[in-house]
């Protein structure tokens, strides 16, 4: 019995993950706006992981131009705040990111005449589709496939902005394209490859074709087994060149 009641509390006293704990540790996102006039940006983090994507405020608003991404590593993540560095020429950044009141604070010189503290105000947001890049307002229902036996190709697309992107394996190299058609068995593409190509993405039968090109015997048509995976992510700058 009293064996029992010694488990009893030691289980009581272990850790356990609760569902807050677990959230706290997902990937996630985070839109904040700074400057004059205030210009949004963004960071996506995967604390496990330690890795941070950030993408710049624009230059210009109204265009939305002058957005860029960079990797970044998180140094610390304790008492709900989260820095991160950024390797940016011609060196680094220091930002942190207050998960509590949602502010990220841009450290200033000590003299603080020059360059003072700045702390701009955040909203969290589920973690950035990689169709986001470039865009303000995030990409809600993506979906990714993945085709192994092509060597890791990916598709990424979205029916209601009509966005696409492809990527190819470890190469970090991408193509955007559109939708131009989504029922609910099949998503038509238009990829702006070297030479536009007209893609399809079949649900029921898990496979993409691509159409060949009349003429072009260096362009038939292909069709690869693939598999829809989780929606990848902004994250996934943090693994190659931006695109």
């Amino acid at each position: 019995m009293k064996r029992l009641a010694g488990l009893s509390l030691a289980l009581i006293m272990l850790p356990t993950l609760t569902p807050d704990r677990a959230a706290a540790a997902e990937p996630f996102s985070v839109r904040c706006e700074g400057g004059v006039p205030l210009r949004p940006y963004f960071a996506t983090f995967d604390v496990d992981a330690k890795a941070v994507v950030f993408e710049t405020p624009p230059i210009n608003v109204e265009a939305n131009f002058g957005i860029n991404a960079h990797s970044g590593e998180i140094i610390s993540s304790n008492d709900g705040k989260i820095e991160f560095v950024l390797h940016v020429r011609p060196g680094r950044l220091d930002l942190i990111f207050n998960r509590d009141q949602k502010t990220m604070s841009w450290p200033g010189l000590e003299d603080p005449t020059f360059r003072p503290t700045l702390t701009h105000q955040c909203t969290v947001l589920p973690p950035r589709s990689i169709l986001s890049f470039r865009v303000r307002d995030s990409i809600q229902h993506p979906i990714s496939v993945r085709c192994e036996d092509a060597g890791d190709m990916y598709f990424t697309m979205d029916a209601a902005s009509k966005q696409a992107l492809f990527e190819r394996g470890k190469e970090g190299r991408g193509f955007r394209g559109e939708v131009t058609d989504a029922g609910q068995d099949e998503v038509t593409l238009l990829m702006n490859f070297d030479v536009p190509r007209r893609v399809v993405w079949s649900r029921s039968r898990q496979t993409i074709t691509i159409e060949g090109i009349e003429g072009d015997a260096a362009r038939p048509r292909t069709v690869m087994q693939c598999r829809e995976i989780p929606p990848r992510t902004m994250m996934e700058f943090h693994r190659g060149p931006p695109r």
